[in-house]
């Protein structure tokens, strides 16, 4: 998983932190860079992953957008993510799409580019901080019995059981459960 200049990620952030930094953030290409944006915190894929998706990978069906998306460093992703229209940002991916001619890559930028999207957004995060955040959430959902450990393997292309448990975030939130389930 690599080194990091500010060390792991160890937050998490929700929905309403990513309108706030898509709504106040700095883009170039605004309408491009925020539906990407939008995609890495909902997927939570590599950042290079989406810059390989094309029109043809996307295909609209009952209020969702179904996108195969292709898991990198030998993973392999369990079907199409469903991105349902009702999710914070979905209909500015929808727009992106519609925008994006056949043949075409719907994020047609570079990965140091998808870097510095997310650099100018949260200087001391890098674009793996999405990948940390969704995957930490999904294993929120299995400690909850909501999905299994297969389920996130499908979603987020991991090939291995122990790769989803190195990619925990440190929070005050786990400091206190500890402290909740010592004290019973």
């Amino acid at each position: 998983m690599g080194s990091y200049k500010h060390g792991k990620p160890n937050e998490e952030m929700d929905v309403e932190e990513l309108r706030c930094a898509i709504e106040k953030g700095s883009f170039t290409r605004p309408f491009l860079h925020k539906s990407y944006v939008i995609g890495l915190y909902w997927i939570g894929a590599r950042r290079t992953e989406p810059l390989s998706v094309k029109k043809e990978d996307v295909k609209l069906k009952d209020g969702a957008l179904h996108v195969t998306i292709p898991a990198f460093k030998h993973g392999e992703r369990g079907g199409e993510i469903v991105l349902p229209l009702s999710w914070y940002g979905i209909p500015l991916i929808l727009q992106r799409w519609k925008q994006t001619r056949p043949g075409q890559r719907l994020w047609p930028f570079s990965t140091s580019t998808a870097w510095r999207i997310i650099k100018r957004l949260w200087p001391r995060k890098t674009p793996h901080w999405m990948r940390y955040n969704r995957i930490t959430k999904l294993r929120k959902l299995r400690d909850q019995r909501v999905i299994d450990t297969d389920a996130i393997k499908s979603w987020t292309g991991i090939k291995r059981d122990a790769t989803i448990e190195g990619y925990g975030l440190k929070t005050q939130e786990k400091i206190q459960a500890v402290a909740e389930a010592m004290s019973e």
